[in-house]
């Protein structure tokens, strides 16, 4: 796989989340928050593994305790954000969330003990001012759901540089792809029916909605994620992360006709404008940014 192929296919994943608000939404409307997240990973568990029987029949130790933490980190940091939700404003929680190339950037200057490079930096910076002008329309509110959001944000980005630790050495096969799944869906269910009462989806719509969020946002997403980032960077993932707000607001306008402010529109541009810089600069210095393809993170 090139590395421009990667790079759409991150770009598809993203778009993919951008949607899972809608769908969120709508399935909240009748489902707990800890069994949505438990119901949403199930499915995507069923649907790739019906799709990748064989990822089942190779599991070791190894791939085990990979997926033991990747699946919990996702257990973890989506539930954040659904409880977030609760107490906090729509726009509040969008920023906060959508800060994970923040997170990114200060945690891999302190596990390689130096300062991030220009472009980062530039380019984090303006990404952070154009969420703000997306997606904040009022005064941020630092409270309990607030922070929720910002641990979320700062999971996600533990996640992505756990995966791309895992993948540089060979740790992410098909059997961690498929299994972080049913980890995070075994701890959604237990979590749920512990702490909430036990409730389905009530309508078709409501199935469509978890369906959706099942196969396309987690199956189809997370998959598509620990399968790309043997060729993207973790500061890239991030970065195309960053572009989900922007996705949403399409759909928004799309299905829901909410049209964009001069503000927004702005904010969105420069995130937009961010990331692709980001990446031509990288173009332009293929040797000193693109990575030595792993062939052993290539096995399943």
């Amino acid at each position: 796989m090139s590395r421009r192929r990667a790079l759409i296919i991150m770009i598809l994943v993203t778009a993919g989340w951008g949607a899972s608000y809608m769908w969120m939404k709508v399935a909240l409307g009748s489902v707990p928050p800890l069994m949505l997240v438990g119901l949403r990973f199930t499915l995507a568990f069923a649907g790739t593994a019906v799709v990748f029987p064989h990822a089942l029949t190779a599991l070791t130790w190894r791939t085990v305790r990979s997926s033991l933490v990747l699946g919990s980190l996702l257990f973890a940091l989506f539930s954040l954000v659904v409880i977030g939700l609760q107490t906090t404003s729509a726009s509040t929680a969008g920023f906060l969330v959508s800060t994970t190339a923040i997170f990114v950037t200060l945690f891999s200057s302190l596990i390689r003990r130096e300062w991030p490079t220009r472009v980062a930096l530039i380019s984090t910076i303006i990404v952070i001012v154009g969420l703000y002008l997306l997606l904040v329309t009022g005064p941020l509110s630092l409270n309990g759901g607030a922070i929720d959001c910002l641990l979320c944000a700062a999971l996600y980005a533990v996640y992505i540089l756990y995966a791309d630790y895992l993948t540089q050495h060979g740790g992410v096969g098909m059997p961690v792809s498929v299994g972080q799944l049913g980890v995070a869906g075994i701890e959604g269910l237990l979590f749920g029916g512990l702490f909430e009462p036990f409730r389905l989806p009530q309508t078709p719509v409501q199935w469509g909605a978890v369906l959706a969020l099942g196969l396309i946002c987690s199956a189809f997403g997370f998959v598509a994620q620990t399968r790309v980032q043997q060729y993207l960077t973790p500061a890239t993932v991030s970065m195309v992360f960053s572009t989900e707000p922007i996705f949403s607001a399409v759909f928004a306008f799309l299905l829901m006709h909410e049209a964009l402010s001069w503000r927004q529109m702005l904010g969105a541009f420069l995130i937009f404008a961010s990331v692709l810089g980001a990446e031509l600069l990288k173009t332009d210095r293929p040797m000193q940014n693109q990575r030595p393809v792993n062939h052993l993170a290539r096995r399943d």
